[in-house]
């Protein structure tokens, strides 16, 4: 899509009034896309954010170790560990066990939770959802083990090779688009797909568990991180919630906070995302108009600041929107939505 940014171009359009600031949480009036202050008296004070909703907090579940992680048997067999901030699993079978992810936040403890729940059965196997050292550069504290099949997506291992993380173990076998492997009499469905990575993510579906880990996707109980969990690729990140659906599947790992997910929490995080979506498009037959206006206000000397003031307006008439419509039903809309908005926004530009 074109616009037209020449001053003579936009002198025609008529004069719209600017948009407000949005309410968010709260009886005060302040636009969440500002910087949060750490005063509690200034009008962007992080007081002004919304707790996390009741239901979100019930969900959260306990410190169980000595090491200060939740571990929980989710499944006969299947372990989901978390550390509040990230999350893993570990697959126990009579040949080994499976690690999927090594997030670098549980360090040794990873190791020590496996051997807890799992005494003198041997790792054999560490499947990585993507490269992100943040979810796998704890893999160095496998790194000893002799025998051990590290398995990743080709092009995440290319990326690897040229790139090396820092903790994120090497791997020594790839596939391309899919694997299906057999692990002890459990079998393990890996699917190559784009919704988050630079390079490539990777779907892991144990069937007869019926689990689904999909990382940097969305945040069970809460609205997404930041710029849809930071996505390099939105239209992959919206086309994932068919791919997530088309399994079947009771459990889902997204990879961060505490909370395990299933399969409501990704049909209402698709809803959620659809909604920004749909209400970015709603806003953008406006655009040109809003841009001749803050051209107007401008005085046609900074048509920067004119765009950058049009984007604003778009996103923040969305976050209005959205954080209205969800902050009952999510926890942390208001934190967020601005962002998601933003990326929306971008997106329609570019596209």
């Amino acid at each position: 899509m074109r616009y037209l940014t020449t001053v003579s171009a936009m002198a025609c359009v008529a004069v719209l009034t600017i948009p407000s600031s949005l309410t968010a949480a709260g009886d005060h009036t302040h636009n969440p896309a500002n910087t949060i202050s750490a005063d509690v008296d200034h009008p962007d004070s992080f007081r002004h954010f919304a707790p996390e909703l009741p239901a979100m907090q019930a969900r959260i579940p306990e410190a169980n170790t000595e090491f200060g992680l939740h571990v929980s048997e989710i499944e006969p067999g299947l372990f989901f560990i978390t550390d509040f901030i990230y999350q893993s699993a570990f697959l126990v079978t009579n040949e080994g066990v499976v690690v999927f992810d090594a997030p670098p936040s549980f360090g040794d403890r990873h190791r020590a939770v496996i051997e807890m729940s799992a005494p003198g059965v041997p790792i054999t196997h560490c499947i990585l959802s993507h490269k992100h050292a943040d979810h796998n550069g704890g893999g160095y504290s496998f790194g000893d083990i002799e025998g051990l099949t590290v398995i990743a997506a080709q092009a995440s291992a290319d990326s690897l090779a040229a790139s090396p993380l820092r903790g994120v173990l090497k791997p020594n076998q790839t596939f391309e688009e899919t694997l299906s492997l057999t692990v002890g009499g459990v079998p393990i469905e890996l699917q190559t797909a784009s919704f988050h990575a630079n390079d490539t993510d990777v779907i892991i579906h144990l069937p007869q568990q019926k689990f689904l880990m999909a990382i940097d996707t969305i945040t069970p109980g809460e609205a997404p991180f930041m710029n849809f969990g930071a996505t390099s690729n939105l239209e992959g990140y919206m086309a994932g919630f068919d791919t997530f659906l088309s399994y079947d599947f009771e459990h889902f790992l997204s990879g961060h906070v505490s909370v395990l997910g299933n399969r409501q929490d990704v049909e209402t995080a698709r809803d959620y995302a659809f909604d920004v979506r749909d209400t970015v498009y709603s806003l953008w037959p406006s655009f040109l108009e809003r841009f001749g206006a803050n051209m107007d206000l401008t005085g046609y000397q900074n048509g920067n600041l004119a765009y950058r003031m049009t984007m604003e307006d778009l996103r923040d008439e969305c976050a209005t929107q959205i954080i209205d419509r969800w902050e009952d039903k999510l926890s942390v809309v208001d934190l967020w939505a601005d962002s998601h908005c933003e990326t929306v926004v971008l997106h329609a530009i570019m596209h």
